[in-house]
This record gives C-alpha cells, sequence and structure tokens, in this order.
C-alpha cells in the first residue's frame, strides 16, 4: 500500500468520525428540545407526578436496550444498528405530535413517546460510541471523543436556546419544536447510515457470532477497564445530580440557577475544544487523577456558595471544565487498557455504568437533600468526587503493572 493510498484511507476515516459527530450533535440537539416536554405537560394540565411517570418508563426502557446491547450487536451488526437510535428518537417526536394533532391527548402516547425518544439516546449513545473507537487509533481516540463529547453537549445547550428564541421572535409554539426535533433526529440517522456502511473500520466492531457474551462480559469486569467502570458511574451520579437537583438548590441558596447552567455549558464545550487536544497528547495516568482532584475543590465550591453568586459561578465553571475534560478521557483509556476484539463489550459496559448512575442516583440524592438538607448533598458529590481521584490513582497503578486484558474469542 503506498503513501497515497495510505492518506487517501486516512483521509475517508476522518470524514466518516466527522458524520458520526455530526450525527451526536443533531440528536443531542433533538434531545434539547425534548427537555421542554414538562414544560408543555404542565401547559395542558398534567403534572409533575405524570411526567415522572413517563421518565421512570424511559429509564427502564434505556437500561433495557443497553442491557441487551451486546446481543443486539452479535446478531444485526453495528452497521445496521448505528442509524436505529437516530430512527426511535425520531419516532418519539412523531408520536407526540400525531397524538396532539388528532386532539386526543391520550395518556398511552405519551409513555411511548418518552420510552422511544430513550430507547432511542441510549441505543445511539451506546453504538455511536464503538463507532467513534472503531474509527480512531490510540492515537487520536481521546481527540475523538473530546470532539464527540462536545458537540453532544453543544447539541444538547443549543436545542432549548434555538427553541426560546424561534418562539419569541417567529411566534412558534413547542408542538413546532418537536417537528424541528423529528427533522434533526432523521437527518442524524442518515448520516450515521451513510457512513457505516461505507466505513470498513465499523465491521471489525462486531461481536463474533461464536463469543461467549456471559464469559467475556464476566471477564471484563474483572480486567484493566473495570477502573473505569466505577469512575463513569461515578461521574454520571455527580452530574445527574448537579443537572437535576440544581435548581432548588440554587432557590434555596438565593442564587440564580442560569448562573450554573450558563457558566457549565460554556466551560464544557470551551475546555473540551480549546484545551482537550492537549490533555488528549499528555499522560492519562497522570492528568485524569488531577482533574478529578480538582472536581473535589471545585464542588466543595456549591457548599460554600449559598449567598456568594461569585463563587457559584467559579465553582461552576471549574465544574464544568474538569467534569468536561475527564468524562471523555475516562472513555477512551477504557477503550485504551482492553484488547481490540474486546473493545465492543467495553463500550456497551461503559454505557451501561453511566446509565445506571444517571437514572439511579437521583433517588439516593433526593433522600439526602430532604432529610439532611443540600449542604450535605454537595459534600456527598465532593466526596464522590474524592473517592474517584483515589480509585483512579489507585487503579494506574495496578494498570501499569497488568498487562492489557485479552478476552478469550477472536475476531477471525
Amino acid at each position: 500500500m503506498n503513501r497515497h493510498t495510505i492518506s487517501t484511507a486516512s483521509t475517508r476515516i476522518l470524514w466518516y468520525r466527522r458524520m458520526f459527530i455530526a450525527e451526536r450533535c443533531l440528536i443531542s440537539f433533538a434531545m434539547g428540545i425534548f427537555a421542554l416536554l414538562p414544560v408543555y405537560l404542565l401547559s395542558i394540565g398534567r403534572d409533575e407526578i405524570f411526567f415522572g411517570s413517563i421518565s421512570a418508563a424511559g429509564m427502564a426502557t434505556a437500561i433495557l436496550i443497553v442491557l441487551i446491547s451486546p446481543s443486539l450487536t452479535r446478531h444485526f451488526s453495528v452497521r445496521r444498528l448505528a442509524p436505529i437510535g437516530g430512527l426511535l428518537y425520531a419516532a418519539g417526536c412523531a408520536t407526540i405530535l400525531l397524538n396532539e394533532f388528532s386532539g386526543v391527548r391520550a395518556t398511552l402516547p405519551y409513555f411511548l413517546s418518552y420510552m422511544l425518544q430513550s430507547g432511542g439516546w441510549a441505543l445511539h449513545f451506546t453504538v455511536g460510541s464503538i463507532c467513534i473507537a472503531a474509527l480512531s487509533s490510540d492515537a487520536d481516540r481521546s481527540s475523538s471523543f473530546m470532539a464527540y463529547s462536545a458537540f453532544s453537549t453543544l447539541g444538547v445547550t443549543c436545542g432549548p436556546l434555538l427553541s426560546s428564541l424561534l418562539a419569541r421572535f417567529t411566534g412558534l409554539g413547542t408542538l413546532d419544536m418537536f417537528i424541528l426535533a423529528m427533522l434533526a433526529a432523521t437527518a442524524a440517522s442518515a448520516l450515521s447510515s451513510w457512513a457505516a456502511q461505507r466505513a470498513a473500520n465499523i465491521r471489525d466492531a462486531d461481536i463474533p457470532n461464536h463469543a461467549s457474551l456471559a464469559r467475556e462480559l464476566f471477564t471484563l469486569l474483572f480486567s484493566n477497564s473495570a477502573m473505569f467502570f466505577v469512575l463513569v458511574l461515578l461521574s454520571a451520579s455527580i452530574y445527574t445530580t448537579l443537572i437535576n437537583f440544581q435548581a432548588p438548590f440554587a432557590n434555596n441558596s438565593g442564587l440564580r440557577y442560569e448562573i450554573f447552567f450558563g457558566s457549565w455549558a460554556i466551560a464544557v464545550v470551551g475546555s473540551r475544544f480549546a484545551i482537550g487536544p492537549r490533555v488528549s497528547r499528555g499522560a492519562a495516568d497522570r492528568i485524569l487523577p488531577l482533574l478529578l482532584g480538582g472536581m473535589v475543590i471545585s464542588l466543595l465550591g456549591f457548599h460554600y456558595s449559598p449567598g456568594h453568586p461569585v463563587i457559584y459561578a467559579v465553582g461552576s465553571l471549574a465544574t464544568g471544565i474538569t467534569y468536561g475534560l475527564s468524562y471523555p478521557l475516562m472513555q477512551a483509556e477504557a477503550v485504551r487498557v482492553t484488547a481490540p476484539q474486546s473493545r465492543t463489550l467495553v463500550q456497551i459496559i461503559f454505557s451501561l455504568s453511566y446509565f445506571l448512575g444517571l437514572y439511579f442516583f437521583p433517588f439516593a440524592a433526593g433522600i439526602v437533600s430532604v432529610h439532611l438538607g443540600y449542604n450535605t448533598l454537595t459534600l456527598l458529590i465532593a466526596g464522590l468526587a474524592l473517592l474517584q481521584t483515589a480509585i483512579a490513582l489507585l487503579g494506574y497503578r495496578t494498570t501499569r503493572r497488568k498487562p492489557a486484558s485479552t478476552v478469550a474469542g477472536n475476531k477471525g
């Protein structure tokens, strides 16, 4: 293979990777618009309990999708699954639109819609990451995940902001925004379908039919990558607490929660674009514990922020930077320390760990906030970050002494 052929192949892989990044941005944009659903439900006479019910149904669907992802990947291949997440998300939007335009506003379609969009997001979150990993080398995988995560946050942020601007200046309503979300998710599906069918590297991500999933999954839980499953579970727990409990925390503390969300979005997106490439080229075994240690300090800022908006803003910025850089680094490292034939399963377990923290920790956080108060809750999430730091420091010491894990079975 001559130099020109290698250069052409590398350029194609780069463009395929960019298509998957664009897909993530579009689906995240649709997700940001879908965040308007609670407001819309309140406007038509539904209450928070109703939204909590459909949210629980969506949570169960997302967890189920990730749990069966190994079997889905083995039987249908990554190439076929790649566009399905976007289509499910679009179907969720279409279900709401059909229910509203029919004038009936039946209860069941709201549940079905949220289950479709949650399942679509879970499938896209898992399979999209597998595709990015397959299209990246060890040298550029971390920077690829940085860009992937940055555009994800950018899409989620732009969704509600664009909706607000369109509603203010064009008079469009929430249902019109769901049409926009449906179109964005459909376009995302088309992009990933086109790229997945043409990128030869995607075929390497398939799980072979002769593989013993139970044995491989069990082996990975005790491999070098296991540390990163725990780290992402703790990160997701911190993230979901910050996002879901921010408004009541700010109200109780005499602060404006807009300060957090604005600072958070700027810090996460800005750090991944501005600092991410440099972090990706550094030594992860030093940088990741440093970032997690920095998150401990930034989260303690929330504990001391009541009545002090400047501390609140600085803590939000610092947390956005440390979280924004550490999460994609964890994901890249989980793949790096794993043998190539096991990397698809690693991505699936990584996604499952993320969703477990994302959906289940709010129950614990809610109990703490009600019975012990928000001061205790802020100390709790700072403690989780401290635990992350300790695990990363001890875990890297172990992985330096162990070879990369190799699960039985070969791609052949």
